[in-house]
């Protein structure tokens, strides 16, 4: 497992933190044990703040049961809330909350409040001391703090409720994705100009890799793959991408030997992960269809706004795919030899998978596809010139078929305003005007 698989595994696992915190309290538990036991600080103490062996019994396995009562109460009513709120609009919230640091701890503060308040008392004996301070004191510290964490878990998980901030988070968790993946680790070795490897593209006697099991390709270690082809002196191709799902004995890449020279497959395969499920380490793709996802499901439920904002996220997102991503699928060593040839992907096939499935839900929504074509003349304000025609065509499909659909005039105002916006924007105003000319015969 790499580190970033390590990482992400860590992230998205909810023991994790909490045992961190356990252990933790193992230490407090016993600090304090060792305070009143073989110091007798309570004896020590004052009156006034020494507290008995009864007081303290009583006292730490009051704490236990109300600890134990929060923690359950707190988290099986937020679990049927975002059941539900991830019913209506995507089934992978859930686990972003789950996912987010704050829910972690605070799931780590209560566990480690527990075990606490549950060693303390499974330790405290009226032979040992009379009287005690640091167990009490203690216990009552970490009640008000599990109190305090209740209240801030509860305002964490009312925003994080609201669309809008869930929303947000996939985006930037989209953003991290793109610049991790494409910006940082691929694009470095990317070649620019496709004449600078004329007589690099291989031919001839192909040697097959195939998948070892079936399942999603979850990540791609594309830096050390350079590397391992540059040492064995070959080409290769992958046949399928990040997120695609390949079976057993499925040919995943092939590559093509300059020499007699043995490879060592093994050392391709270990440089695939293939797991169950797609996950968002690598995966842009899979980023964007939740933005996708929520948009759509919020059409079906008749929220607009919702949908309108999910666009407005998704935007930004292939905006900077856009501004950032170098659309080449040739990677090269540093001594400019070809090296690796990836599947093609342009900035048309991310604004298809993007918008694609919400202008096919939205064909009979004139409101929302308005919004699509505002988003996407938003988004050319920012886009590389490169991009201006693929966004122009997508808005002219997408204003296909619409005009027995307007209702009201205001209806066919604001779409074709959108549409010239869009032309002008991209510079198409030629274009728009011919299309103007179709609809009218």
């Amino acid at each position: 497992m790499s580190k970033r698989e390590l990482a992400y595994t860590i992230q998205s696992n909810l023991w994790f933190t909490p045992v961190i915190y356990v252990f933790f309290s193992f230490l407090l538990v016993a600090v304090a044990l060792t305070a009143d036991f073989k110091y007798e600080l309570g004896s020590h103490m004052r009156s006034i703040f020494a507290v008995d062996y009864d007081l303290t019994q009583a006292l730490v396995s009051t704490l236990t049961a109300a600890t134990l009562t929060l923690t359950t109460f707190t988290f099986n009513l937020i679990l049927v809330v975002f059941t539900t709120f991830s019913g209506q609009f995507s089934p992978r919230m859930l686990k972003n909350f789950i996912a987010s640091k704050a829910t972690q701890r605070v799931l780590g503060i209560f566990t480690a409040s527990f075990f606490y308040m549950l060693l303390s008392f499974l330790f405290l004996n009226k032979r040992m001391a009379q009287y005690y301070f640091a167990v009490p004191v203690l216990a009552a510290l970490m009640a008000a703090l599990a109190v305090g964490t209740f209240i801030f878990f509860i305002n964490h998980a009312v925003a994080w409720l609201q669309v809008n901030q869930a929303t947000y988070d996939m985006k930037k968790e989209a953003l991290s994705i793109v610049k991790g993946t494409l910006e940082n680790e691929v694009d470095p070795y990317r070649v620019k100009d496709v004449s600078t490897i004329d007589g690099q593209i291989p031919h001839g006697k192909e040697c097959v890799i195939e998948a070892e099991k079936s399942g999603y390709i979850q990540l791609v270690d594309f830096i050390t793959m350079i590397e391992e082809t540059q040492k064995d002196d070959i080409v290769i191709r992958l046949e399928y991408t990040i997120g695609d799902y390949v079976f057993a004995s499925t040919p995943i890449a092939t590559y093509w030997k300059k020499g007699e020279n043995e490879i060592d497959e093994r050392t391709y395969h270990s440089l695939f992960s293939i797991g169950r499920r797609q996950t968002e380490v690598q995966d842009i793709e899979f980023s964007i269809n939740k933005l996708v996802e929520v948009a759509i499901r919020s059409l079906g439920n008749y929220d607009p706004k919702t949908a309108t904002n999910a666009l407005y996220q998704l935007g930004e997102v292939l905006a900077s795919i856009s501004r950032g991503a170098i659309f080449s699928n040739y990677l090269m060593d540093e001594s400019n030899n070809l090296r690796v040839i990836l599947q093609d992907r342009d900035f048309n096939h991310y604004l298809y998978n993007g918008f694609g499935y919400i202008r096919h839900y939205a064909k009979d929504n004139v409101i929302v596809s308005t919004e699509i074509l505002n988003v996407l003349d938003l988004m050319a304000k920012s886009l590389s010139t490169r991009d201006y025609k693929a966004v122009w065509e997508f808005g002219v499909f997408t204003a296909r078929g619409f005009d027995d659909l307007f209702l009201f005039k205001l209806d066919y105002q604001q779409f074709y305003r959108a549409l010239y916006d869009l032309a002008v924007t991209t510079k198409h105003e030629k274009e728009y005007e011919e299309f103007l000319e179709k609809g009218k015969r």
